[in-house]
C-alpha cells in the first residue's frame, strides 16, 4: 500500500495505474479491493493463479492504454522526480526503447544502476552495476549509459516497442528481463541507466518476520524451483548459450556440481 500512495505522491504527470494481483489469499486480495476504493484510475486485475513475475506483467500489460509502461515491483517505493527523469532519458534517442531507475536498498546501498553483460563460448554472463555502492557515491550519479540489459523490476517502456519485444511469458522465473534484452540487442535497439531516477527496494531482507510469513505465497511463486528450471532451459534453447548471473554457483548451485559440464547436462536434460 505503501508503494501506491507514494506514486500518486510523486507523480505529477497524467497515469493510469493497474495492479496486477498475483493470487494474493483471500484477506490481502480483500484489503487491496478496499484500499484502491480510495484511489481514482485505479485498475486491480485479479488472477485465480500465480503466474510468475514474467507471466504477471505480460498480463497487466494487456490492459495498459498509454504511449510508456512503467514496471513496478510491489516493494519498490518511487521518489520525487522520478518519472520526468525516466521520460528524459528514454527519449534521448529513437533507438532507446527502455530504461531502468537507480534502486537502493533502504540502508542507501545500490541493489542496481543498471546492469552488464558478457558473453563467452558458452555462457551470457550477465550481473549489476553499482550493486552494493553506497547511495551518493559520485561515481554512481552521473554515470548514464547504454545497458546490454536492464533489471525489469523498476523499468519505463515505449509502449510501442514493448509490443514488438514483449517479455517472454516462458521465461517464468526471474530472467525475464534478461532474456528479452538480448532480442532487444539484435535488433539494434537500445537500454539505458537512468541514475537520476531513484527508488527504493524494500526487498524482504529489509523486512520483519511478520512481514515475511504474511508474504510466504507470494514469495513462494516469485522464487518457485521449477518455474526458474524452466527458465533457465529455455533460455538455452533459445540463444544457444547458458544464462549465468554473477556466476555458476549463485545460478546453479543448487545442481551441487556446477561445473560446466553439468549445466550443460542440466539444461539438455528434458524437463
Amino acid at each position: 500500500m505503501f508503494s501506491i500512495k507514494n506514486i500518486y505522491k510523486y507523480t505529477k504527470i497524467p497515469f493510469e495505474l493497474i495492479l496486477f494481483d498475483n493470487n494474493s489469499d483471500n484477506e490481502q486480495l480483500e484489503q487491496l479491493r478496499n484500499f484502491v476504493k480510495k484511489y481514482e484510475g485505479i485498475t486491480l486485475i485479479e488472477s485465480k493463479e500465480n503466474l510468475g513475475c514474467a507471466g504477471g506483467r505480460v498480463k497487466a500489460a494487456e490492459f495498459a492504454k498509454g504511449n510508456y509502461y512503467l514496471f513496478l515491483d510491489n516493494d519498490i517505493v518511487v521518489t520525487p522526480y522520478y518519472l520526468e527523469n525516466l521520460l528524459n532519458t528514454i527519449n534521448l534517442d529513437e533507438k532507446t526503447i527502455a530504461t531502468c531507475a537507480k534502486v537502493i536498498f533502504p540502508d542507501l546501498t545500490i541493489q542496481f544502476n543498471g546492469g552488464t553483460l558478457v558473453k563467452d563460448d558458452d555462457f551470457y554472463r550477465f550481473n549489476l552495476v553499482d550493486s552494493f555502492k553506497l547511495f551518493w557515491d559520485s561515481r554512481t550519479t552521473d554515470n548514464y549509459m547504454l545497458c546490454p540489459w536492464i533489471p525489469g523490476g523498476a523499468t519505463l517502456w515505449k509502449a510501442k516497442y514493448y509490443k514488438q519485444f514483449p517479455i517472454e511469458p516462458k521465461m517464468k522465473g526471474s530472467f525475464e528481463d534478461n532474456e528479452v534484452s538480448l532480442r532487444i540487442n539484435k535488433a539494434g535497439y537500445h537500454q539505458r541507466n537512468c541514475p537520476k531516477a531513484i527508488m527504493i527496494h524494500y526487498h524482504i531482507n529489509f523486512r520483519d518476520l511478520i512481514y515475511k510469513e504474511e508474504e510466504k505465497r507470494y514469495m513462494s511463486g516469485r522464487y518457485n524451483n521449477e518455474r526458474t528450471i524452466s527458465a533457465l532451459r529455455y533460455f538455452w534453447k533459445k540463444h544457444g548459450k547458458a544464462f549465468i548471473f554473477d556466476n555458476e554457483e549463485a545460478t546453479y548451485g543448487f545442481l551441487g556440481d556446477y561445473s560446466k559440464e553439468n549445466i550443460m547436462k542440466f539444461l539438455s536434460k528434458k524437463s
